[in-house]
């Protein structure tokens, strides 16, 4: 049986091999030898060149593919490796750079305070070499906190940190007793004094700034701690509350609904009763009290809100409260909602993060004084010796008098 290969028409097997067998026949009867027939060796002719041609490009490209790969393989050790690129200075990074800089800023500035004279090798790893004089007592210090943090001039980070320090003091001496051993404290006057000048230290909240270098995350002080004030306040800005409601307003019963479904009873199918579709207010859990009261309630504008409002109307409002504990114990508190009009009622569309200003918050200008350090502290000027505390930052200042002692 032969093939159809696709090269030609479909042959018939039976009528080929009559022919054939015809053709090897002579007149005297005898078979001749075969004859070589011009149609059939033209088709398999071209069918073994097309086939020799696909086998040789086939060879060609496996040996392509072998000569490719070593030379590939020979630039790639040849070629000089490159960097990876880094694009500093991205958010990502400034955050996890400035929360690395802070936590060793307050190491700093705590290790500063509590670290006795005898111990200077312990600030190495924070002053490195800077000259400094030491208590001879050590501070007691807690609460290390954050209070500003900010990059000044020289691309340095300035850290302010505040903390609850108490100066260190000697123990005090005993009272000598009388030589008939009736207790009584023998009169010294020495002592009495010195007992005197220990007993005012300085103690409270107290803040210093210190410059940090930041290098790849490695950190050294540029200087030592200096002591600064406390952050100074600022006037609170004007909002865009006006109009109080009056407690027998709807939306003052169904805020006071609102705030206790959420605050007392806990209940999230009464909380959404009060609420607007769409909105996904939570009640506390565990209930944390036994009571609230609403005091009162002002709406934004110059209109008191409609009792019966009009679908879609919204108003925003400010809710004083005093919430109860279960022993009694009340606390004032404050929210700012949004109240939204759905059939003919008001309902809590939204919890503010924070109240609706009637002003923008000021933004600094290039002209206006900086708050950011001066980074110029020298080593000399900012030793702790007799200068944690200052007037401003609201703690105990030690008499200048008698507060070099022990003082750092």
């Amino acid at each position: 049986m032969k093939i159809n290969w696709g090269f030609g028409p479909p042959k018939n097997d039976d009528h080929a091999d009559g022919d054939e067998r015809r053709s090897r026949r002579t007149p005297s009867g005898r078979e001749s030898g075969p004859k070589t027939k011009t149609g059939p060796a033209s088709e398999q002719h071209s069918w073994t060149a097309g086939a020799n041609m696909t086998t040789k490009v086939v060879v060609g490209l496996l040996w392509a593919a072998l000569i490719a790969g070593p030379m590939a393989l020979g630039l790639q050790l040849l070629t000089p490796a490159r960097d990876p690129v880094i694009h500093q200075g991205g958010p990502g990074e400034r955050m996890g750079e400035a929360a690395a800089v802070g936590e060793f800023a307050q190491r700093a500035v705590v290790a500063w305070l509590e670290t006795p004279a005898d111990d200077d090798d312990g600030l190495r790893q924070y002053f490195g070499g800077i000259s400094q004089t030491r208590p001879e007592y050590p501070w007691s210090v807690r609460r290390p906190e954050i209070a500003e943090i900010v990059r000044d001039d020289n691309d340095l980070w300035s850290v302010v940190v505040s903390v609850e320090a108490t100066e260190g003091q000697p123990e005090k001496k005993p009272a000598k007793a009388d030589a008939d051993g009736s207790g009584a404290a023998e009169n010294d006057t020495d002592g009495d004094d010195e007992n005197a000048e220990v007993s005012r230290v300085t103690s409270g909240r107290l803040y210093f700034r210190l410059p940090v270098l930041y290098v790849e995350g490695e950190m050294i002080a540029q200087a030592l701690p200096a002591p600064v004030p406390a952050p100074s306040s600022v006037d609170q800005l004007d909002v865009v509350y006006n109009e109080d409601l009056p407690t027998d307003h709807p939306a003052y019963a169904r805020v006071t609904n609102f705030l206790n479904a959420m605050l007392v009873h806990g209940d999230q199918a009464e909380l959404e009763a009060y609420t607007s579709p769409g909105t996904a207010f939570r009640a506390l859990t565990p209930v944390p009290y036994a009571a609230i009261e609403v005091t009162a309630i002002t709406a934004a504008g110059d209109a008191m809100p409609s009792e019966s409002p009009d679908d879609g109307e919204r108003v925003d409002i400010q809710v004083d409260v005093i919430v109860s504990g279960s022993n009694e114990a009340q606390l004032s508190a404050q929210y700012a909602l949004v109240l939204q009009a759905r059939q003919g009622r008001w309902e809590v569309a939204e919890l503010m993060t924070s109240p609706v200003l009637a002003e923008p918050v000021p933004v600094p200008t290039p002209d206006s004084p900086s708050t950011t350090a001066s980074p110029s502290t020298s080593a000399e000027n900012t030793s702790p010796a007799g200068s944690p505390g200052t007037g401003d930052t609201g703690s105990v200042t030690a008499d200048p008098e008698t507060s070099s002692t022990g003082s750092p």
